[in-house]
């Protein structure tokens, strides 16, 4: 892995010069950010911690040595959603995902699809152990286990999203021998490249991590917002691990702990537009610094129902027909997919019907209606079932609005399938019903037990966590197929996209390996076709 050495080296640098980019005037003025040496950068806690929140900024910054386009974990959430089958494009827009959702990116081992996951979570990797590595030469305090805390969470954190993405998943293979990724730990000579450590070395070594950090966490000073990491996110990122991986019992362990001190929101704030870090439900978020924005490359510019650019415009999201029509009508998450919203592609053209209404005017107040609705512009086109769950909280503008990456309600999720799944149907159907009755105040508690409950648990995941890039993941770990039929997606679109094997039965599932990475290290092997 020669070559990704060298991108680790850059990848520290770069989340340093990030971190720095927040310092103080003078040591700006003193240590350029593109000349500071190894010593001042690792040589104290304040320094590994500007380190420590140039990683922060990597998940919402654009890395131009890379892919120019991409901009961190803003990229990857659509990512794990578009190809999934919940979140759906209406047309072809200006290209944006099209590869992914046709299953020709992640299958192509030159596209930046695989890519940029690979060297993204590997840049986090790289930063975190220069951190960890270097560690041992600074006086043990609590602001230095608050760094190591957050650099061995990371790890942990990348090492998982690589295996999801790069392997076949846990529960559907034979993780003691199915080849996983590259174990990253060491920043020092010889770079050699590595071959790919197992499924259950990979796991191993996220557990072995995580345990580190929240015993470095239990220790440490408090974080300084909800863009750092702490305990609460080290737990909430171990119960995905665990559940991952079919550890129930720590599963919701962890979920439980995790989610603690972190309120349900409330109606409103749940329609308010997920777009803002203030929410008492978010565990850990993206603060967006409005200077420093993605623009036309953010998580809203993919996903919004008005953020102002030509994706959204052209390409409006919406649900899954049949997903939403499995959805309570006492439900109020409900109300975040217009399911009657008329469709400016084709309910009137040229002054013919050709849509649901009898006339032209009827039409046009329907449109109007709706612009107020989904607070879009007359230039962006709308669909029937769109969503307006992600919205720019001014209206139509490319304002940067905080990323979402944990919230409570997940955690709930979490617990309430792994106690299911551990036969304690009774808890399980109390924790989730703590969660549904918040949301649908019809919802009466369940009386499912066994698959029938983890099933309805699993549907309630997809309510609450549409087009928040947890629904990939899920299908892999449940070994679901995908089928579009009936969900009102465009089977000429979609191509290959429209219907996959369950991942048991079907490679595409694992992204390919990257070409850059194959021509540099001779120890790696390609996913199977």
């Amino acid at each position: 892995m020669k070559t990704k050495y060298k991108i680790l080296t850059f990848s520290f640098i770069f989340a340093l010069a990030l971190g720095l980019s927040s310092c103080s005037e003078d040591f700006l003025q003193t240590v350029p950010t593109d000349s500071v040496s190894t010593e001042i950068a690792l040589g104290s806690t304040d320094n590994m911690m500007l380190a420590i929140n140039g990683m922060h900024r990597t998940l919402y910054a654009q890395n131009p040595e890379i892919v120019r386009y991409y901009a961190g974990q803003q990229y990857v959430i659509p990512l794990a959603e578009f190809a999934a089958g919940d979140a759906l494009h209406s047309s072809t827009g200006n290209g944006w995902f099209r590869s992914a959702l046709q299953w020709n990116s992640f299958t192509d081992a030159t596209n930046n699809d695989v890519t940029y996951p690979w060297w993204y979570y590997y840049n986090i990797i790289g930063s975190a152990n220069n951190i960890i590595n270097a560690a041992a030469d600074l006086q043990p305090s609590d602001e230095l286990n608050n760094v190591l805390g957050q650099a061995y969470t990371y790890r942990a954190w990348a090492h998982f999203n690589l295996v999801r993405f790069f392997a076949k998943a846990y529960m559907i293979g034979n993780p003691s021998t199915d080849p996983g990724v590259p174990i990253m730990l060491a920043t020092e000579p010889p770079y050699e490249g590595l071959s790919r450590n197992t499924v259950q070395e990979v796991y191993d070594q996220i557990e072995l991590d995580l345990t580190t950090a929240i015993t470095y966490f239990e220790g440490a000073t408090s974080r300084n917002d909800l863009s750092h990491l702490n305990i609460d996110v080290a737990r909430g990122i171990a119960a995905r691990v665990y559940l991952t991986t079919g550890d129930w019992a720590n599963a919701a362990s962890y979920a439980n702990a995790a989610r603690e001190d972190y309120p349900l929101m409330s109606e409103s704030e749940y329609k308010s537009g997920f777009n803002s870090i203030s929410n008492p439900e978010w565990m850990w978020g993206s603060k967006m610094i409005q200077d420093q924005t993605a623009y036309y490359w953010s998580y809203f510019y993919y996903t919004s129902n008005n953020f102002n650019g030509s994706q959204n415009r052209s390409n409006p999201k919406f649900m899954n027909h049949n997903l939403y029509n499995q959805m309570s009508e006492t439900d109020y998450r409900r109300d975040l997919i217009l399911a009657d919203c008329p469709s400016t592609f084709d309910d009137w053209d040229a002054g013919e019907n050709a849509g649901r209404y009898a006339s032209e005017e009827e039409y046009d107040e329907a449109v109007a209606e709706y612009r107020v609705i989904v607070d879009n512009s007359s230039n962006h086109n709308m669909v029937p079932y769109q969503h307006i769950k992600l919205s720019q909280a001014d209206g139509p503008t490319i304002s940067p609005m905080d990323v979402l990456h944990m919230r409570a309600a997940e955690m709930y999720l979490i617990e309430a399938e792994a106690l299911a799944r551990q036969g304690s149907n009774t808890a399980a159907q109390d924790v989730l019903f703590d969660l549904v009755s918040a949301r649908d105040a019809g919802y009466e508690k369940s009386t499912n037990t066994g698959q029938a409950l983890v099933d309805e648990i699993l549907l309630q995941r997809r309510f609450e966590l549409f087009l928040e890039g947890h629904r990939w993941f899920d299908m892999l770990r449940n070994d679901e197929e995908l089928d579009l039929e009936g969900s009102g997606a465009n089977p000429d679109l979609y191509l290959d996209g429209f219907h996959q094997d369950k991942p048991s039965l079907n490679n595409m599932w694992m992204f390919r390996i990257p070409q850059r990475e194959l021509d540099a290290n001779p120890n790696m092997d390609q996913n199977p076709s």
